[in-house]
């Protein structure tokens, strides 16, 4: 819940940032970064990092050196702690003047992208992806109850996100608005949130953005280094933990490994007043990873199983149309029991499984080849209640198989002009298991699709960089189903794409810059869209698929704008956007229905022209040198054109204020951070009139506390950290909730963390931490 921020106080400024390869990205370790005035400076660490502390203002020559690089001295002009990341060629040969970017290399040149670090991660503990990206403005949570999340990028979610996990388009059954995402997101060193349409850097799904999960570098050299993480939740009665050990080998630097383990263990929600029934949930997981590197080469071999049982609410599933209405209009759930970690029908299981084996060759001292291969398998089951004793039989059985590959020529043209053309492929095959007893909610597929991509970055001066690409993409879908007669059918899809993009970053001034993009993105319609029909279990809500439905199309412009104002006291981020998507596909409420299983909502996949745009921002002031005050907010408007009305479930506007405190020492412990905030979600007014089962929920106002402090523990680093969210245990309900017709969200909740780091990951916060 806290966020760092820079030092306004005379000669108390710094300078840090990374020194990084050029074509690859990856960090130089024991660059020296040298202020020759001051005769002071910072040798790199492993991840590249540097920071020079106790700056005054002015103006100062920077002389940057790497082993097999010629030595660049650079002219930087500090009115503000400033970050600085060091772009040059690693080459021995052939030499070239180093390049300065003013913020960290970015892929999209034009899109808006925000980060999340562990450190983020860590202050987020207890929480899910998709609430831990909730942090970003702009990003909101699609929930179905307390337990399941996903995340909505500028209003658009599901299969309009692409997740990126390990380098390797994730492959989790994202169609059903209650699939949360299978990955353990204390995998990551950082998670990148892309706000614009992306799908010529990544194909289908981006058309409303990308989460990228950026792994661990492993280590290059030898020592053993980890960490261990507790965690104890008060909501749930529960907690979790998760442990991680790393290594070089003796002998022969560029080889590293690492295993990595989690597990969380979690009983009944609680809501402000009563248990929210049957939503309790457990995740385990592990990875291990092994790779070698150096400038000229490299590869690396990535496995991660992970596996949950989540709960879904009780209340959910009700046995009427009267029952279900009377749930709806009452304001509380027709069913609550007694707090229990036990997890009976409703109930849904899923195991996922990645492997990724990845390499690099430097071609050239100016090309570079990269490669990668991923497989998933994701096996998931949904348990309704059922008659018979069949409740332990699952009703949805589904093994979903995936193979992506994707080959990638980064290469130099000239000063003004490098990028890199890639070529991708997926294939793809989802099988319903025989013995539910039922008719599958979605039928048998194959799906295959090959893409081409180029992307071309070209600066020009020190203070404008502009980016065009353009990618093309078909995709075949093979389905297989039975008509309501037992007649078997094998319909075939067929789907041509293209997208372009254009960007444009400008550096107004040193305190100022502003991103350009423009970008159009495309994506073929899911088997969910086209063929759905039935009960979807965990969702507790009839699905409708539409054989007809086509391509969604979209373009979408933004507009960033970053600035630090007052010397830096003031700091301002700005996204507006704005797009239109022909054919944008949505589940569309269409009354209620009753079944042998009991009574639900139905939803039809519809298709509509959608017009969207919106704004988030964020803004943080420095009030003095130990506190300072956070304001975020979003706002997103969306019509559908062809019915002349407000799109269906789109997010709330939201605004949230925050009071910072941080000192870097109190004693033995150091680096203590405290918070104070306040969030207002208000009342979605933007609605069709007479579409929904029931109005949008009042504005409701959420206040929480966190604190967290440091200190040295033996040879590594205890970091304690406490939050309570929901503090005054507010009773709300959520526009994106899916189960807000039920029952109340999540009420109080406090998390205790803790965290011991040895080896370079302690060496890492010590350094971050100052």
């Amino acid at each position: 819940m806290i966020a760092a921020w820079s030092s306004a106080q005379s000669c108390d400024f710094e300078l840090s940032g990374r020194v990084i390869d050029e074509h690859d990205m990856q960090p130089l370790a024991y660059a020296e970064v040298f202020i020759t005035s001051l005769g002071k400076g910072a040798v790199t660490n492993d991840q590249g990092h540097y920071r020079i502390e106790g700056l005054c203002p002015g103006t100062y020559q920077v002389r940057v050196h790497h082993l097999g690089c010629e030595p660049v001295t650079r002219e930087v002009r500090l009115t503000s702690s400033t970050t600085i990341d060091f772009k040059l060629e690693h080459h021995a040969e052939e030499l070239r003047e180093l390049e300065v970017i003013q913020a960290r290399p970015d892929e999209q040149v034009g899109q808006p992208a925000k980060s999340v670090d562990r450190e983020d991660m860590e202050r987020a503990a207890g929480t899910g992806i998709a609430d831990l990206l909730a942090r970003v403005p702009g990003v909101t949570v699609l929930a179905t109850g307390p337990s399941i999340g996903k995340p909505v990028i500028h209003g658009l979610s599901g299969n309009r996100v692409l997740i990126l996990n390990q380098g390797i388009r994730q492959e989790d059954q994202q169609w059903g608005s209650e699939h949360a995402p299978s990955l353990d997101p204390l995998s990551a060193d950082r998670i990148t949130v892309v706000k614009g349409a992306a799908s010529v850097q990544y194909g289908s799904d981006a058309i409303g953005g990308a989460v990228i999960v950026e792994p661990v570098e492993l280590p290059r050299t030898a020592g053993i280094s980890g960490e261990l993480r507790g965690l104890g939740q008060w909501n749930g009665r529960g907690g979790g933990g998760s442990g991680l050990l790393e290594g070089g080998v003796k002998g022969i630097t560029g080889l590293g490994w690492r295993v990595q383990g989690s597990g969380r263990y979690l009983g009944d929600s609680e809501a402000a007043r009563y248990t929210l029934s049957n939503t309790g949930q457990r995740e385990w997981s592990g990875s291990a990873s092994v790779g070698y590197r150096d400038h000229r080469r490299g590869a690396s071999v990535f496995y991660s199983r992970f596996t949950r049982e989540l709960g879904i609410l009780r209340a959910a599933h009700i046995g009427s149309t009267t029952d279900l209405q009377r749930a709806i209009e009452s304001g509380e759930p027709w069913y609550t029991a007694p707090f229990s970690y036990a997890i009976d029908a409703p109930r849904q299981t899923v195991t996922h499984h990645l492997l990724r084996v990845q390499g690099s060759i430097a071609l050239t001292d100016r090309n570079r080849l990269e490669v990668n291969y991923g497989y998933q398998a994701n096996d998931r089951q949904e348990y309704d209640i059922r008659r018979a004793g069949r409740s332990a039989t699952p009703a949805l059985d589904l093994w979903l198989a995936t193979h992506t590959a994707e080959a990638v020529l980064k290469h130099w043209i000239g000063e003004h002009v490098h990028g890199k053309v890639g070529v991708t492929a997926l294939a793809q095959e989802n099988t319903n298991i025989p013995g539910t007893g039922v008719r599958p909610l979605i039928p048998d597929f194959r799906k295959e699709s090959i893409g081409a991509f180029i992307i071309e970055h070209m600066p020009v001066g020190e203070r404008l960089e502009l980016e065009a690409g353009a990618r093309a993409e078909g995709t075949l879908l093979h389905v297989r189903r039975f008509d309501r007669e037992g007649q078997l059918q094998a319909p075939e899809h067929r789907f041509t794409n293209a997208a372009f993009a254009l960007g444009a970053s400008y550096q107004l001034s040193d305190s100022a810059r502003l991103r350009l993009g423009l970008a159009s993105a495309f994506r073929p319609p899911h088997v969910s869209e086209l063929y759905s029909e039935g009960l979807h279990h965990s969702a507790a809500a009839i699905e409708e698929g539409d054989a007809l439905l086509g391509s969604e199309r979209s373009l979408k412009a933004t507009l960033d704008a970053e600035a630090a104002l007052f010397g830096g006291r003031l700091r301002i981020d700005a996204t507006v956007h704005a797009s239109r998507i022909k054919g944008f596909i949505y589940l569309r409420p269409d009354g209620t229905r009753l079944t042998i299983r009991g009574a639900f909502p139905v939803f039809r996949y519809t298709a509509t022209d959608a017009l969207m745009g919106g704004l988030d921002a964020s803004a943080t002031l420095k009030l003095s040198k130990r506190f300072a005050w956070r304001m975020r907010g979003s706002t997103v408007h969306a019509r559908d054109q062809r019915r002349d009305e407000w799109l269906f479930l789109m997010p709330a506007d939201r605004l949230e204020n925050g009071l910072l405190f941080r000192t870097a020492s109190g004693g033995k412990w150091r680096a203590f951070e405290a918070g104070a905030t306040h969030q207002a979600v208000f009342e979605q007014r933007r609605i069709p009139e007479g579409l929904d089962f029931a109005p949008p929920p009042s504005t409701y106002h959420l206040f929480a506390l966190s604190a967290s402090a440091s200190r040295t523990l033996g040879k590594g680093e205890l970091r304690i950290g406490l939050q309570a969210n929901n503090l005054f245990n507010t009773a709300y309900r959520d526009y994106l909730d899916r189960f807000r017709y039920f029952t109340d969200a999540r009420g109080t909740d406090i998390v205790l963390s803790v965290r011991y780091a040895f080896g370079r990951f302690a060496e890492k916060r010590l350094h971050d931490a100052g």
